[in-house]
């Protein structure tokens, strides 16, 4: 029989406890089947020096390793083997003054104006503990906007508040009113459309002058008659002065 590494049966013994009995503890909430997704369970032991180097390797290997193994894992999905010091999600017989949950920042503007609502899990997740409420909400955002809970005046307001193990509860929506968070971020200001600059004047050198043009111009402005024009005229009067002759 193959001897299991130290380190190994150590992984085996975690994840036991993980997935078998304080899931809470880690910010997770199996599915009825007491499933978790591996990539959720990865994320949640990110902040343990100990286990964040955690692979799905490490878990596939504890499965085919350990006899009996500890786990199960079904395509995308893991869970323990024993199951039957799991939490259940139960109604509370007494709840903290205050809740946290986190949320994406993106959704903030909605959530803050609507109020809070699932989303991508059944239930909206909360804990009394801000911290794990933050290392929760960095599954999905990597600096989530973290909302307190006025819990007395949510439960007035509707919320019903149920519990999953020691440190997670459980809601189906929380009005906006009965929750706080930081201020909303600005809106951006609209950006002016650039309008259309005059088109600079042109250099010298960048067209060829109309020298017909210049020149029509320039007798205008002189007042002196053009080469042709002038010896037109002179020939005019030449032509007066030789029918004058002819007829005296």
């Amino acid at each position: 029989m193959t001897k299991v590494p130290n380190d190994l049966r150590k992984l085996a013994k975690f994840m036991e406890y993980v997935l078998g009995r304080r899931p809470d503890a880690f910010g997770l909430l199996p599915d009825p089947e007491g499933f978790v997704k591996i990539k959720t369970l990865l994320q949640a032991l990110q902040g343990d020096p100990e286990w964040r180097h955690l692979r799905p390797a490490h878990l596939n290997t504890l499965v085919v390793t350990e006899r009996p193994a500890p786990i199960e894992i079904q395509e995308d999905r893991v869970r323990a083997c024993h199951r039957d010091r799991l939490p259940i999600v139960t109604a509370p017989t007494s709840l903290p003054k205050l809740l946290y949950t986190a949320i994406r920042r993106r959704a903030y503007p909605v959530v803050h104006a609507e109020g809070i609502r699932p989303a991508g899990t059944p239930h909206i997740v909360l804990s009394p503990d801000a911290g794990l409420a933050a290392n929760i909400g960095r599954r999905s955002d990597s600096a989530p906007v973290i909302l307190t809970v006025q819990v007395a005046l949510s439960q007035a307001a509707g919320t019903r508040f149920r519990q999953y193990g020691e440190v997670l509860y459980l809601a189906d929506f929380i009005p906006p009113e009965t929750f706080s968070g930081p201020p909303l971020p600005k809106k951006k200001p609209e950006t002016a459309q650039p309008t259309a600059e005059p088109a600079p004047p042109k250099s010298p050198g960048s067209f060829f002058p109309d020298m017909a043009a210049v020149d029509r111009q320039g007798a205008r402005k002189t007042g002196r008659p053009r080469r042709d024009e002038a010896g037109w005229k002179k020939e005019r009067r030449r032509a007066r002065k030789e029918k004058s002759r002819q007829g005296s």
